[in-house]
């Protein structure tokens, strides 16, 4: 008996089949002043996903290392991409991933199926390419949009009291 296509499918992906995660990165340092974008989710390769009037290609990917925590430490998740025949390779070593805005949209399964434009959006930055295996992988450091050198923190403002009386 031959295994269903659907099952096949399905172990080849290295996430789950409730939501899918659709990411989108914008280049940095694209010639001519433009913009480069890659649209993938995890699946199958040689496969496209229609969803919010975009093509989304195939591409085996895995996010790691992301938590929340209450005590407002940023944490720096890792996004790993195949890299099939080096095909991300000129890029790296132009530095056009360094600072690329990267979007995480959470949809579930049915919403796709539906082509219904809901999700849930992150917004991130990639930090560096921390690793780069040439015909294999590449992993991305993210940031969140308040964790880089371009961020400004607010200015406090000291106001001496209405009564000049009372001190604090």
């Amino acid at each position: 008996m031959a295994t269903p296509t659907s099952h096949v499918d399905e172990g080849l992906k290295l996430t789950a089949d409730g939501e899918i995660v659709f990411w989108e990165i914008a280049l940095k340092n694209v010639p001519n002043n433009g913009t480069a974008v890659i649209r993938f989710r995890d699946g199958p390769m040689d496969q496209t996903t229609q969803w919010n009037g975009k093509v989304w290609e195939h591409l085996a990917c895995k996010l790691s290392g992301e938590r929340r925590s209450a005590e407002a430490e940023k944490n720096r998740p890792t996004l790993r991409l195949m890299n099939p025949v080096g095909v991300f390779n000129e890029a790296a070593f132009q530095r056009r991933f360094d600072g690329a805005v990267i979007q995480k949209f959470t949809v579930l399964r049915r919403h796709v199926e539906a082509n219904i434009a809901l999700s849930n959006n992150e917004i991130f930055f990639i930090g560096r390419v921390k690793d780069l295996v040439t015909g294999q992988s590449i992993s991305f450091e993210l940031r969140h949009l308040s964790d880089g050198p371009d961020h400004l923190v607010p200015a406090r403002m000291y106001i001496p009291p209405d009564f000049p009386f009372v001190t604090l």
